[in-house]
């Protein structure tokens, strides 16, 4: 599995992205070739030093102007492929709701956006993308600076409204530097691109590229760093842990809690005999979640358990790529796990065997052996 990484060393913006694929190894030719629906524009790259790395640089000259409502007529009468429409199509859309949010108006209020680079960024990046033949791509948390800085509306925050909204649902690490760190445009390749992750696994390292911004931040490096790399067959993502010991609750009461945390879209939960002070049995009742839902879930463990607080951390998982089918046999239809790279390697929905079971007044163990059975002859039989 081929794997993106963007390392917003200190920034994101939409020519930082495009110049470090292009240090990934993006033919400038290819670029402008695939770009060329966009009138009256060119592309120059060129090396530049940045806080003593070199780096790339990229810039648009625009001869003729193109107004924001031309950008998605433009990509659909384009000859790019269809997926590479839909995506930046998608990309640009977002930063439209998003830009009629912020100033509640019902047309297109871009101003420093509203031209032909804020097309041509998201367009390109996304041939790029497509070029290296990404599988999947991450993101470690994007920066965002702090105090005031000065734009077309006057002075506003450094971390830019539209660009917030933007990220409400990534990870924002702030910075004490007076900068636009993060642009819309950059906010809106990324989050709608990348999955984020604080840690990622790669078995190795085969392209690095960086790409270089256009300001001077004293004490930090205005640079996006994007490494290609290859992984293994695991698919990867994001993971909170919730952690509580109870030592003083009913152990009746546990199984509505769990089944409550099941049902609010807790990954797992499980329970861990424990010993706590004063040689106390007691219980560690743990909870894996999406980061996303931290709060909620700690919310019913507060309101469902006995627990005065509880602890969290976020880690990430490794994940055998699955697919879940519903089969039909004998007994009925009941759902299958299997594992996508291996159909041999699959498990049967307890849930469903349980109520097959009762339905025909079959032990358990007898129905699991003979629907294993049935269900590994068709999966052979499929995959033959």
């Amino acid at each position: 599995m081929k794997l993106l990484y963007f390392d917003p060393i200190v920034g994101a913006s939409g020519d930082m992205i495009l110049a470090a694929l292009i240090d990934c190894g993006v033919p400038v030719a290819y670029l402008k070739k695939k770009l060329a629906f966009v009138p009256g524009c060119s592309l120059t790259v060129r090396r530049v030093q940045k806080n003593g790395v070199t780096a790339r640089r990229v810039r648009f000259v625009i001869n003729k102007k193109i107004t924001e409502d031309a950008f998605i007529p433009l990509i659909n009468k384009s000859r790019l492929s269809p997926k590479i429409r839909q995506t930046a199509t998608m990309i640009l859309n977002r930063i439209f709701a998003v830009e009629k949010k912020v100033h509640r108006a019902k047309h297109l209020h871009l101003h420093e956006l509203a031209d032909a680079d804020t097309l041509l960024d998201i367009t390109g990046t996304v041939i790029a993308i497509d070029h290296l033949g990404i599988d999947r791509v991450f993101s470690r948390p994007l920066k965002a600076g702090q105090g005031f800085i000065k734009t077309v509306e006057g002075t506003m925050p450094a971390f830019n409204f539209a660009t917030a909204e933007l990220l409400k649902k990534f990870p924002v690490e702030f910075l004490p530097a007076q900068e636009e760190l993060t642009t819309p445009t950059g906010a809106a390749i990324i989050s709608s691109l990348a999955t984020p992750a604080e840690h990622l696994f790669m078995t190795s390292i085969t392209r690095i590229g960086l790409g270089a911004g256009s300001m001077n931040i004293q004490d930090y490096p205005n640079l996006m760093r994007i490494f290609v790399g290859e992984s293994s067959t695991t698919t990867q993502d994001e993971c909170a842990v919730i952690e509580t010991n109870i030592d003083d609750m009913n152990p009746q009461d546990y199984d509505a809690v769990i089944t409550h945390l099941y049902d609010a879209g807790a990954l797992e939960v499980f329970l861990t005999p424990t010993i706590m002070k004063k040689t106390r049995p007691a219980v560690l009742l743990t909870v894996l979640c999406s980061p996303d839902k931290i709060t909620h879930l700690a919310s019913i463990l507060f309101k469902e358990t006995t627990t005065l607080g509880v602890r969290t951390t976020q880690t990430t998982r490794l994940i055998l790529p699955r697919t879940i089918k519903s089969i039909s046999s004998p007994y009925g239809r009941i759902r299958v796990k299997i594992h996508r790279n291996n159909p041999a390697r699959f498990s049967l929905e307890y849930e469903d065997l349980k109520k097959l079971a009762k339905k025909h007044d079959v032990a358990i163990n007898t129905l699991r052996k003979e629907l294993h059975a049935i269900v590994k002859t068709m999966l052979a039989k499929a995959s033959s």
